[in-house]
């Protein structure tokens, strides 16, 4: 979910689309994941993950709160994929020696946890000195939503645990 604090700038460049960013086959398989785990809804609601954030479409919080068409929401979801993209690219040395894989699993967790976490992460420093059996074990780590542990039943965000789970599949080439 991208939220306010996390989004990346709107630079004032020229737009480079997710899939000259990263390629078409990481571009797919990124806006596939991420539309999966985000899930979807055409008008504004508050998400009670996030603080009650209002939010809408695939987990845009920094955009006019109204109602969207899916084609709008899904050209929503690249554009933002895209910033994020240039940003993870700018703080990730060799970013684009990645494995098709291990830039969709990086590029969904910024997406859900937001630049400045992976920015200071362990998941991060991993994959700038290539351990990727060890950044890929640390997806896992980032299954916690306002405190609470979602790998356990009773917190209800349990979707966290799945996403992380997918991510560090990715990451590893499964």
């Amino acid at each position: 979910m991208a939220t306010q604090a996390q989004q990346p700038s709107k630079g004032t460049g020229k737009k480079v689309t997710l899939a000259a960013s990263i390629g078409v086959a990481a571009s797919a398989a990124l806006v596939a994941l991420t539309a999966s785990q985000e899930g979807v809804s055409l008008k504004p609601y508050n998400d009670r993950l996030a603080n009650n954030i209002q939010t809408v479409c695939f987990g845009e919080t920094n955009v006019a709160m109204r109602s969207y068409t899916l084609p709008e929401c899904k050209q929503m979801l690249s554009d933002s994929l895209a910033g994020y993209a240039s940003e993870v690219r700018a703080i990730t040395p060799g970013f684009d020696k990645l494995s098709d894989g291990q830039k969709v699993a990086v590029l969904d967790l910024a997406y859900n946890i937001g630049v400045p976490n992976y920015r200071g992460s362990t998941l991060r420093k991993r994959y700038v000195a290539r351990d990727f059996p060890g950044a890929c074990s640390e997806f896992i780590k980032w299954r916690f939503v306002a405190g609470k542990d979602c790998a356990i039943a009773a917190n209800r965000c349990g979707g966290i645990v799945t996403r992380r789970e997918l991510e560090a599949q990715a990451c590893r080439g499964n």
